[in-house]
């Protein structure tokens, strides 16, 4: 059997990173630039007042303060969109709105309140500012011509944002892979209607559909094959027309191996098929032509690690993802465990919080428990061989959803 890390190379080692495509930007979160994004204007695109006050010349109030006024003469109001196209002069002043731009030769604002008006031309000021307060300028986020986002990113919703300040509409992005995917097996019901006897519905298949969306793919579901061999084999065909093929089975280990033994059939070269890891075991990957494929247990649990140790990492590359595992952390453990000898093992647990860090409790229900996925937020990584791991060790923690705050911890 090969290790955890060594069979994790060897998905990434056969993934390539697909082709950039033009999107729309409002469809671009979530995917990684495939593009460098060099802004063609300057935000701002003018100076403009950071508040509500009076443009004014900073020198012409230098000297001035709460028990020395200095009056000015008012020349007027700017709102955000207008325009001032006179020179301001010396010792005037004009009322300023935020986001107003700022008269030729004013160089600050002062505040409303440091401001008195004896008359609809005159004012007194009573405090000195110094040149450029409160005015936001023209270039000073972006200048043009600079590098606002690099080739790689994955884009988030405030890079949508900036890239629609700068004038994008449309940018380059690698394209999220079609991965087709089939349920066979013996034994197994449609999702809808009333449940056949001796029949299980296979969650899995849905689980699979929502993780891969999840991962950024856009998933396709080749349906239910049952057992027929002529049935799974047209709907293997189908599958190798997409950029990744998954075949997952219902719990029967006859099933997985008669799934196997189709994919050899139909030419499909293994990588490997042994892995040190638990649970996760029996699952295969390879290539068939130039399409990666994996064939998955129908074990609800080792299905799950599967995804995230090896499918989840392959799409990330795929899609130009530069960091490709999840966020992992030390937490420290709340219950006492025991590592598995020869295999790296994973652990289901719940995450939180505390004055001291993470901490992390291990989910002790049967590793077939659908429901224990909905209560887990993170996994326990326990590298092989590690013996009996007692309550307040440190172990690794890979993040899946957000920790747990605890009640006596402050969230904000």
């Amino acid at each position: 059997m090969i290790s955890v890390e060594k069979a994790v190379q060897i998905v990434l080692d056969s993934m390539d990173v697909l082709e950039s495509v033009k999107v729309p930007i409002l469809s671009a979160r979530g995917r990684v630039l495939g593009e460098d994004i060099v802004s063609a204007e300057n935000i701002p695109s003018f100076d403009y007042a950071a508040i509500n006050g009076y443009a004014l010349r900073s020198e012409d109030i230098a000297n001035t303060s709460a028990n020395k006024p200095i009056q000015l003469s008012l020349d007027g109001e700017l709102m955000p969109g207008s325009s001032w196209d006179k020179q301001l002069k010396p010792k005037h002043i004009v009322k300023i709105s935020s986001g107003a731009q700022i008269p030729k030769d004013a160089d600050c604002v002062i505040q409303e309140e440091h401001v008195v008006r004896q008359t609809s031309k005159k004012v007194l000021v009573y405090k000195s500012v110094p040149s450029g307060d409160h005015i936001r300028f023209k270039g000073e986020d972006i200048s043009k011509g600079t590098l606002t986002l690099a080739k790689g990113k994955k884009l988030n919703a405030h890079d949508i944002g900036m890239m629609s300040a700068i004038g994008i509409t449309e940018v380059e992005c690698h394209r999220n892979p079609r991965i087709a995917f089939l349920t066979s097996g013996k034994g197994l019901a449609d999702n809808c209607g009333p449940l056949p006897a001796n029949t299980i519905r296979p969650s899995n298949r849905y689980t699979l559909y929502s993780q891969l969306s999840e991962y950024g793919a856009e998933p396709v579901d080749l349906g239910l094959a049952g057992n027929d061999k002529q049935s799974i084999q047209t709907k293997i065909i189908e599958g190798l027309d997409y950029d990744m093929f998954i075949s997952t089975v219902g719990p029967s280990m006859d099933d997985f191996t008669f799934a196997k033994r189709m994919l050899e059939q139909l030419g499909m070269d293994i990588k490997f098929w042994r892995v040190a890891i638990k649970p996760a075991r029996p699952f295969i990957f390879g290539i068939c032509g130039d399409i990666p494929v994996f064939g998955l247990s129908g074990h609800p649990f080792s299905f799950f690690i599967i995804l995230e140790q090896f499918i989840r990492p392959a799409i990330m590359k795929m899609t130009g993802c530069p960091i490709v595992k999840r966020t992992e952390v030390q937490a420290t453990l709340t219950r006492d465990l025991r590592a598995d000898n020869g295999s790296t093992s994973f652990t289901r647990g719940t995450v939180s919080i505390s004055d001291t860090g993470f901490d992390v409790t291990p989910e002790l229900k049967k590793s077939n428990s659908i429901r224990a996925f909905s209560t887990a937020n993170g996994l326990i990584v326990i590298p092989a061989n590690s013996g009996y791991l007692s309550a307040g060790s440190k172990v690794t923690v890979q993040i899946l959803a957000d920790p747990v705050v605890s009640n006596h911890v402050n969230a904000y």
